[in-house]
């Protein structure tokens, strides 16, 4: 079957596809566009790249593609950032929830709690203790304001109602850094990104996402098991389109994207990085966006956090 603006129109100018993605190269969005870029290319018959667009937490990236022609030749994967910024940056030129249509829901990622092995907690429960007993004595460190690393410990602290001080970095590496040297002693950071670390002693981890205890790390146990319930424990990968992309070729899109994520092959090519394929179609990933957008809005809000 032919879909207009997307199969035909490529196969005869052979025009690329790009999968535009806001943040670094190494990231789990950057990790997933770049495993599907050739599978989707092969599918389709048509040139596939990867773009990494960064800076202004996503908002660089995402607005060109709100701004770019609804043909599906620009394509978005993005974390869970998605669902943060709008409740950060009050006048930016688009909406998350009016101007995108989902593509698909691909993976989820995991994280921790760490903290640095000076700080005298072995678990999740001593250390809110331990923070309630010396409000404002640990700091925690993130990659910046806005972040998922920042509003994750954000709703962190409002579930638990401890005082700890948010020190910005410029970053993941200076915030990780600083936590193995004691700078800062307390972080929310993707599962995999710190486990070497805590391997070799570096760090401590007190608890990770899930239902059940990860795959990965089987001695640790999950936030719920330690009793914070209702914390937003995992980031995600999604894919987007321009809100005008014509139905066929969101729904063609959606289609291989999907085909791929869920072969065997790119599952456990996922998991060696971290992330868990979570596939998911439109309907699927706009209601995820839509309860986050609400979720993360109320942690801003109560938070009285801004934007650097």
């Amino acid at each position: 079957m032919c879909f207009v603006g997307l199969a035909c129109a490529q196969n005869t100018i052979n025009k690329t596809i790009t999968l535009l993605v806001p943040t670094t190269s190494g990231s789990g969005s950057d990790i997933v566009a770049r495993m599907v870029a050739p599978k989707l290319s092969k599918a389709l018959s048509t040139p596939v790249i990867v773009e990494n667009k960064t800076g202004a937490s996503g908002t660089i990236a995402i607005t060109t593609v709100a701004n770019s022609t609804p043909d599906g030749t620009t394509v978005l994967v993005v974390p869970n950032t998605m669902a943060m910024i709008s409740a950060i940056y009050k006048n930016l030129p688009w909406s998350p929830a009016t101007d995108f249509s989902a593509v698909a829901r691909v993976g989820k990622m995991p994280v921790a709690l760490v903290v640095n092995p000076t700080v005298a907690v072995n678990t999740l429960e001593e250390l809110v203790a331990y923070s309630k007993t010396k409000p404002g004595v640990l700091n925690f460190g993130t990659p910046g304001s806005g972040t998922p690393h920042h509003l994750r410990t954000e709703m962190f602290k409002q579930i638990t109602g401890i005082n700890i001080v948010h020190v910005p970095y410029k970053g993941s590496s200076g915030a990780v850094t600083d936590l193995v040297g004691g700078q800062v002693q307390v972080g929310f950071f993707p599962l995999h990104s710190v486990l070497s670390m805590v391997a070799a002693g570096k760090l401590k981890m007190l608890a990770t996402s899930g239902e059940v205890r990860s795959q990965w790390t089987p001695n640790v146990p999950t936030f719920r098991e330690s009793g914070i319930k209702d914390l937003n424990d995992y980031d995600w990968v999604g894919v987007f389109l321009p809100k005008a992309t014509p139905p066929a070729i969101v729904s063609k899109l959606s289609k291989e994207f999907l085909l791929i994520i869920n072969t065997p092959e790119t599952q456990a090519d996922l998991a060696q990085h971290g992330i868990i394929a979570n596939p998911g179609g439109p309907d699927e990933m706009s209601a995820l966006l839509k309860k986050e957008l609400v979720e993360w809005k109320k942690t801003v809000e109560d938070g009285r956090i801004t934007a650097d």
